[in-house]
């Protein structure tokens, strides 16, 4: 990752420096490549999956806002860069399923204690959610990076 696009962009920075640290390390936890005391390690990809999700709420908002305020049509900001657009509504398109997937399979879930089978299996289905985000995020801090780097060349 270069410098300046650090500078510029440390969100996107940030966001990529979290998933490509978690995204291993869970990885290696899950596999049992490494003991990891506690289950930290196994809530990792979850945890880092709503932490995205803040982020891209946020972001969302943010844009939104800016985007009202500017009072520019919404074809002239959307055309500018039609991939990167797609992308980023993948992205908070991502964030909206991980969270009713989340509040859908909590509601589900029956009272009293549950089997440890199905304690895994919930387990599993918060992963898979939390990746999609993750995924998603993955997806356009990549595409960010590459127009910067489009951009820096030219």
């Amino acid at each position: 990752m270069s410098v300046p696009f650090v500078r510029t962009r440390p969100l996107q920075a940030g966001k990529l420096a979290a998933i490509v640290v978690a995204l291993p390390i869970g990885g290696a936890v899950f596999f049992g490549l490494v003991g990891y005391p506690g289950v930290l390690g196994l809530f990792l990809v979850p945890l880092l999956g709503i932490g995205l999700t803040l982020v891209v709420a946020v972001e969302a908002l943010v844009t939104g806002y800016r985007a009202v305020r500017a009072g520019r049509p919404a074809s002239g900001w959307l055309g500018d860069r039609p991939v990167y657009t797609v992308v980023r509504a993948g992205e908070a398109v991502a964030a909206v399923a991980w969270v009713a997937g989340l509040l859908y399979v909590l509601s589900t879930i029956p009272d009293g204690p549950m089997s440890g089978p199905g304690a895994i299996g919930l387990w599993m289905i918060v992963v898979g959610l939390a990746l999609v985000v993750v995924v998603g995020s993955l997806v356009r801090t990549l595409v960010e990076y590459y127009y910067h780097r489009v951009g820096a060349a030219a």
